[in-house]
């Protein structure tokens, strides 16, 4: 009889390991689970991409353009002057073909200084208004709406340096888009 209750004591002792052993092995499995929904965003993509459909992205279309149209009417200015001074130089006349070629000479700086100014302009308005701090706090606003109701634990960019290698599963880029561009449609309505 006493070999039976300490064997019964011994199986006891195992079955209660063993419901121990699985209940902490859940207990990790499932907060494992919830630390490693990891996400990544290529914030530089939402930027361009968003960016171009914003009213900010038409103004420096519009900026292009005007930069487009006055570089073309000095190119087509300097082409002129170049079939002149090919007349000239036809006809014998090398004081019009020398001042034809100092107009040329002027002209083709004037395009250069028009190409830095605009350049510049441009440029300058892209950087203001991709760092502008309510574009960011939009985009942001985006990633952990996206975060919070996918449960993800955390978001990283692609561009991160200790990123070696990722799943393009996890990449949730294409999701922030929709969202934001969700948001746009309903704050124009």
């Amino acid at each position: 009889m006493r070999e039976l209750i300490v064997g019964e004591k011994k199986l006891f002792k195992r079955i209660i390991i063993l419901a121990t052993a699985i209940l902490v092995f859940s207990v990790f499995s499932v907060s494992a689970e919830q630390l490693s929904k990891i996400g990544i965003v290529n914030f530089s993509r939402i930027v361009e991409d968003y960016f171009a459909e914003s009213s900010a992205w038409r103004e420096i279309d519009a900026m292009r353009e005007k930069y487009n149209t006055g570089r073309d009417e000095i190119l087509d200015d300097i082409n002129d002057l170049k079939m002149e001074k090919l007349e000239a130089q036809n006809n014998n006349d090398s004081t019009k073909a020398l001042k034809l070629d100092n107009e040329i000479y002027k002209k083709q700086e004037y395009l250069k200084e028009f190409h830095s100014v605009w350049q510049n302009r441009i440029n300058s308005k892209i950087q203001g208004v991709s760092q502008s701090s309510t574009f960011t706090a939009e985009i942001l606003d985006a990633i952990t709406y996206i975060a919070e109701s996918e449960g993800y634990s955390m978001i990283m960019r692609t561009q991160d340096p200790d990123i070696l290698w990722y799943n393009h599963e996890i990449d949730v880029t294409d999701k922030v888009l929709e969202r934001l561009r969700w948001q746009a449609a309903r704050e124009t309505n």
